[in-house]
């Protein structure tokens, strides 16, 4: 009769923090690439009457602030691409420190609770405001940068 015998103080391996927080990182360039697709695809089509009728009325109403006058769609355009391409840049920037620096991943550490609260409100803010693609995107980056925090030691 042969028995297997294990230690009663055995630890269940903790879940790597490194793949979850990959997977959060690329749905940030995901979602920051689908939106500049999406800007250029828009901005390359015909509008639709509906479409011109608003955009002109945007072009109507201008803001200026600190001397700059700009068109209100000038302004919602400027800050959706500028959105993009800064969560196209999180995104890099986390792959990057999974690469070169892992330690600040595998740890729970501020580096690991930015994303998570940056995804959080992101998702919080297409709840209320966007179309369902960035609400699927975020919950799926605010779900893997929780569990790469939750295998992260502490």
């Amino acid at each position: 009769m042969s028995a297997i015998v294990t230690p009663a103080l055995e630890r269940k391996p903790q879940p790597e923090p490194l793949r979850p927080f990959r997977v959060g990182a690329g749905g940030f360039l995901l979602l920051g690439t689908g939106h500049l697709a999406l800007a250029a695809a828009t901005a390359l089509g015909d509008p639709t009457p509906q479409q011109q009728a608003s955009s002109a009325a945007m072009r109507e109403s201008s803001v200026t602030l600190l001397g700059l006058e700009r068109s209100t769609l000038d302004i919602v355009e400027g800050m959706s691409l500028a959105m993009a391409l800064f969560v196209i840049a999180c995104g890099l920037l986390c792959l990057t420190a999974v690469r070169h620096a892992p330690a600040l991943v595998e740890r729970r550490t501020a580096f690991g609770w930015i994303p998570l609260t940056g995804s959080l409100v992101g998702l919080a803010i297409s709840l209320l405001l966007l179309p369902m693609p960035p609400i699927v995107v975020l919950t799926v980056t605010s779900c893997a940068f929780a569990l790469s925090l939750r295998g992260a030691t502490p």
